[in-house]
């Protein structure tokens, strides 16, 4: 059995590396790693076990963990981030007067000096290759250059979440997941983009969390506009749901708004799923009252 680590290096991509015999490190470690393009350093997020004969087709990973960082290797990375500050400030200067608002966001020097990382945003794709031969030429190294997008820029920059603690992205998350508009409407959220998005102006990351949860919960709820009988025999219209408590809000016909637990109501007239026909507002009339 071969242990394996999961290794996130400092641009939040995550590279698998093999753990050689003599060398014990924990999660949380920061180590140092061999990669194709030399010496990096990145914290170990995980460890696991791989089958070394490969009967499983699982893909030996080809990269492997050097040793743990030291304390005293310590005065190499101050050094390696005053150089790299050095060459955000080149580089800034070189496209400083490139259309599109150039903002350079993160730059960094790998353990070896092998390669710099310059990561940019910009208002509109924009391609600065052009300026990369000087930077190598002075830093003598490869330079590694990316435009990004919105989330990635949050996460490289760093933000707060609405919930007032640092954004997924910056925090803990490791991978950007496919996030749509359905999951906020199954989650009962107002589709209101104030509460959907988040610092980066697109759908939260978030609301695919308790996605599922929320989605196994509704499955036996009236929907939106359904008319249901309570227990105490008033009828009424469903205009809300508190989905994981088991409730619903009940508009009766006389005005009144009673909220009824959903095993004791009887529905005598269904609606159609909320995710093909219910309105942005959560108090949508629905459909028009008729007798069932």
């Amino acid at each position: 059995m071969l242990t394996v680590a999961r290794i996130r290096m400092p641009e939040n991509g995550v590279s698998v590396c093999r753990v050689p015999p003599g060398v014990s490190p924990q999660p949380g470690d920061v180590c140092l790693v061999e990669l194709d393009y030399g010496l990096d350093y990145g914290e170990v997020l995980e460890l696991f076990g791989l089958n070394e004969d490969g009967k499983d087709g699982e893909r030996m990973p080809s990269f492997r963990v050097v040793r743990r960082l030291e304390t005293e290797e310590s005065a190499r990375l101050n050094e390696n981030r005053e150089i790299a500050e050095k060459a955000r400030n080149d580089f800034g200067r070189s496209v400083s007067r490139e259309k599109g608002g150039v903002r350079v966001l993160h730059v960094r020097l790998s353990y070896g000096r092998e390669r710099l990382f310059i990561r940019y945003a910009a208002q509109v794709p924009v391609d600065l290759r052009r300026f990369l031969g000087q930077i190598q030429r002075d830093y003598k190294t490869h330079v590694d250059l990316w435009q990004v997008g919105v989330r990635d820029e949050a996460a490289l920059v760093g933000c707060l979440g609405q919930c007032g603690r640092a954004a997924c992205c910056c925090s803990w998350q490791r991978q950007f997941e496919t996030v749509n508009v359905r999951m906020a409407k199954t989650q009962e959220m107002s589709l209101n983009p104030i509460a959907i998005n988040g610092s980066c102006g697109r759908l939260k990351c978030c609301l695919r969390f308790e996605y599922e949860q929320y989605r196994q919960a509704s499955e036996g709820l009236p929907a939106h506009g359904s008319i249901v009988r309570g227990e105490t025999g008033d009828e009424g219209m469903v205009v809300s749901r508190d989905v994981m408590r088991g409730l619903l809000t009940v508009r009766t016909r006389d005005g009144r708004f009673l909220s009824v637990p959903v095993a004791s109501t009887t529905v005598l007239q269904a609606a159609q799923s909320d995710g093909e026909t219910r309105e942005d507002n959560h108090e949508s009339a629905g459909p028009e009252w008729s007798e069932p």
